[in-house]
C-alpha cells in the first residue's frame, strides 16, 4: 500500500470526499449530478453531515464510486475521528475490493501538517492489519489488496515526514499487534530472542542477552521465582538504540508469554487470552524499534523480562519469600501478581545498570486498571509531575492515551511484608489494586535519581471486539503513546 500527496484528486477506483455540518456546496464543482443526489438524500434525510455518517453512489453505473463522509462540526472535528474516518473509507474499499483510493480529507482539514500525515498513516495502516496466518485462504473469493492511496493535499516536507513517521509508528504497532496475536506455544521467551537478533541486524539496535545463568549469577529471584514453574528457559532482553550520547531513556516491558497464575491458578474464562500478558515487552520492543527507523535523536533502552507463570512441582507458592535484584525480600501472597516481580529486578537492574534519567515501565498489570479504567485507555501512575505531563500529551496526539492515578503515601503501608520488606500483593479489604501494584513498583526505582512512570495497560492492550481501525485481540497499545513521547 502506497500514499500518494497529489494537487489535485486523482481518479481512483473509489473517491472519498468529506462534507462539514457548515459546507453548502455539496460537491457542485466536482460533479453536478453528485451534488444533486447529496442534496436529494440530505433532503429525505437518508444522509447527513453529522459525523460518522456516510452516503456512496457509483455516478453513472460506473464500476468507480464516490463515498461521501459527513464529518460534523469543524470546530468538533480531532484527529482521532480523522483516522477514524480514514479507517470508515479503508474498510468500504475493501469490502468493494478496490485497488486505489483518493481523497480530499487532509484538504480540507486543518491541523498541523506534521500530525495530519501521521494520522492519515496511521489511519490507513492500522486499518490494513488483520491477523489471518492460521485461516485457510478462500480460493474462490480472493482478496484484493489497495495498491494506492492519493491524498489531495500541497506537498511539503512536513506532510511527508509526518506521513514515514506515521507508517513507521503504525507498522512498529502492527508489529507488537503481530507478537500478542500469535500463540504461546509460538511466542515463547526463546522466540522472543530470535526476533530481537532478527530486528537488531535490521536497525542501528545493539542487543544484550541475560539467560538463566546470568540470572542466577545476579541473584535475580523475581524472575527465577515466576519462572521455576515453566520448562522454557527465561531471557532478559536488552536492546540499545544511541541516538545521542546522553543519558538513556530506559523502557521496560512486562513480558510473561503465558500466564496460568501459578498455584493461584487463573479459572476457566480469565486464562484464555493469558498469551496477551507479554503486551509491555511487546509495546517497548516496537517503541524502539520505531525509534531507530524514525533516527530520533535519543538514547533509549528496551529491556524486556521474559518467562511464563506456570504450575509444576518446583513452582514458587504462595507464601514463599523471594529476593529481588535489590536485595529486598518480597513475601507472595499470590503467585498470580507475578507481572510486578519480574518487572520488580528489570526496573532495579535497568536503573543500576544504565543509570537513566527516564524509566518507563509497561504491563499489562492488573485486572483492577481493566475495572477502574476500562479498554479505552492505560493507568498511569507517577510522582514526577513533569514526566506525566509529557505522557498525557503524547497520548492526546495519539490517541494512545493514558489517566493518572495518584499514588499517596498512604498507599505504602498496604504493601509492608510481615516477616518480608513488602509482600507482592494488597489485602483484598484494601481495594486500589492498580495503584497498589504501582506502589510494590516504586520500591525499585530511586525516584530522587531518576524520573520514573509506570503505565498499566490490562485495559486497552488486549480487546474483545473490533473498535474503528483496531481489530480485537492485541492491539499494540503503548507503541504509539511511546513513539510520539519519544519523538517529540
Amino acid at each position: 500500500m502506497k500514499l500518494n500527496v497529489e494537487s489535485k484528486l486523482k481518479e481512483a477506483d473509489l473517491t472519498v470526499l468529506g462534507l462539514f455540518e457548515e459546507d453548502k456546496h455539496n460537491y457542485k464543482d466536482f460533479n453536478q449530478k453528485l451534488s444533486e443526489e447529496i442534496s436529494d438524500a440530505i433532503s429525505k434525510k437518508i444522509f447527513t453531515k453529522k459525523y460518522g455518517h456516510a452516503y456512496s453512489s457509483n455516478l453513472n453505473n460506473s464500476t468507480k464510486r464516490v463515498l461521501i463522509l459527513g464529518l460534523g462540526k469543524k470546530e468538533e472535528f480531532t484527529l482521532e475521528k480523522f483516522r477514524k474516518s480514514i479507517n470508515k473509507s479503508f474498510k468500504y474499499s475493501r469490502s468493494r475490493k478496490c485497488k486505489s483510493i483518493s481523497t480530499n480529507l487532509l484538504k480540507i482539514s486543518n491541523f498541523n501538517t506534521n500530525l495530519l500525515g501521521r494520522a492519515t498513516a496511521e489511519g490507513f495502516f492500522l486499518s490494513e492489519y488483520i491477523f489471518d496466518k492460521y485461516i485457510t485462504p478462500d480460493k474462490e473469493n480472493p482478496k484484493v489488496k489497495l495498491e494506492n492511496i492519493y491524498l489531495e493535499y500541497s506537498s511539503s516536507k512536513e506532510l511527508l515526514n509526518g506521513l514515514e513517521e506515521g507508517e513507521i509508528i503504525a507498522n512498529a504497532t502492527n508489529f507488537a499487534r503481530d507478537l500478542v496475536n500469535e500463540p504461546a506455544i509460538e511466542v515463547t521467551p526463546a522466540y522472543f530472542e530470535k526476533l530481537a537478533k532478527e530486528i537488531s541486524k535490521k536497525n542501528n539496535i545493539s542487543l544484550t542477552v541475560l539467560n538463566k545463568k546470568d540470572m542466577v549469577k545476579l541473584k535475580m529471584g523475581g524472575l527465577l521465582g515466576v519462572t521455576a514453574g515453566s520448562d522454557q528457559e527465561p531471557k532478559l532482553l536488552i536492546l540499545e538504540y544511541k541516538g545521542s550520547s546522553e543519558r538513556p531513556i530506559a523502557l521496560v516491558g512486562k513480558g510473561v508469554t503465558f500466564d496460568a497464575g501459578g498455584y493461584n491458578l487463573k479459572p476457566s474464562g480469565h486464562m484464555e487470552t493469558m498469551k496477551c500478558d507479554m503486551g509491555g515487552a511487546a509495546a517497548v520492543f516496537g517503541a524502539i524499534k520505531a525509534a531507530s527507523e524514525m533516527k530520533v535523536k535519543k538514547h533509549i533502552i528496551a529491556l524486556m523480562p521474559l518467562c511464563e507463570n506456570l504450575v509444576n512441582g518446583s513452582a514458587y507458592k504462595p507464601g514463599d519469600i523471594l529476593r529481588a535484584y535489590n536485595k529486598k525480600t518480597i513475601e507472595i501472597g499470590n503467585t498470580d501478581a507475578e507481572g510486578r516481580l519480574i518487572l520488580a529486578d528489570a526496573i532495579s537492574y535497568a536503573e543500576e545498570k544504565y543509570k537513566p534519567k527516564i524509566l518507563i515501565d509497561l504491563a499489562t498489570l492488573t485486572g483492577a486498571c481493566v475495572v477502574a479504567l476500562g479498554e479505552q485507555i492505560s493507568g498511569l501512575m507517577s510522582k514526577d509531575d513533569n514526566l506525566s505531563k509529557e505522557l498525557e500529551d503524547a497520548g492526546l496526539s495519539s490517541h494512545d492515551r493514558v489517566w493518572r492515578l495518584p499514588m499517596l503515601e498512604e498507599y505504602q503501608d498496604a504493601m509492608k511484608g510481615s516477616i518480608s520488606d513488602i509482600k507482592n500483593i494488597a489485602p483484598r479489604s484494601h481495594g486500589a489494586g492498580a495503584i497498589t501494584a504501582a506502589v510494590f513498583l516504586s520500591h525499585f526505582v530511586n525516584t530522587e535519581k531518576t524520573k520514573w512512570a509506570h503505565i498499566d495497560i490490562a485495559g486497552p492492550g488486549f480487546i474483545a471486539e473490533d473498535r474503528d481501525y483496531l481489530t480485537k485481540g492485541g492491539t499494540g497499545a503503548g507503541v504509539r503513546l511511546l513513539s510520539y513521547f519519544l519523538s517529540k
